[in-house]
């Protein structure tokens, strides 16, 4: 069922090349856009602090599957019991001195969305 998922995912990515969060280096999972005045970028002594909405139609579980497989190529490495403790649709992740939290939420009203919060804070 995975490998499925994955194949569709290259799929699309083929068809639609992904976008960049380019203050996280994260692409955008295929179907889903930025939000456009979603964006909160802040640089402190300690670090950065990033935050962005982005919108899709995707089922929420294939998302988090989906940066769950992409996030480590790219770095991130999920820690073990914060990302239990954030919810069955919420992933933790560190790279360097920076926290990842990537929370996906369904809207099935008015109209069916996927929500993606990524947020990056300093360790």
């Amino acid at each position: 069922m995975l490998l499925l998922a994955l194949f569709g995912a290259a799929q699309a990515m083929a068809a639609d090349p992904p976008r960049l969060l380019s203050d996280l280096d994260i692409p955008l999972m295929p179907g889903f856009v930025e939000e456009g005045d979603s964006r909160v970028v802040f640089d402190t002594p300690q670090g950065r602090i990033i935050e962005v909405l982005a919108t899709g139609q995707q089922d929420r579980q294939k998302t988090l599957d989906y940066y769950q497989l992409l996030l480590p190529s790219l770095g991130w490495r999920r820690i073990a019991g914060k990302s239990e403790d954030c919810g069955a649709f919420c992933l933790m992740a560190r790279r360097e001195a920076e926290i990842l939290k990537l929370t996906v939420t369904e809207i099935k009203q008015p109209s069916h969305k996927t929500l993606i919060y990524f947020s990056v804070n300093p360790e």
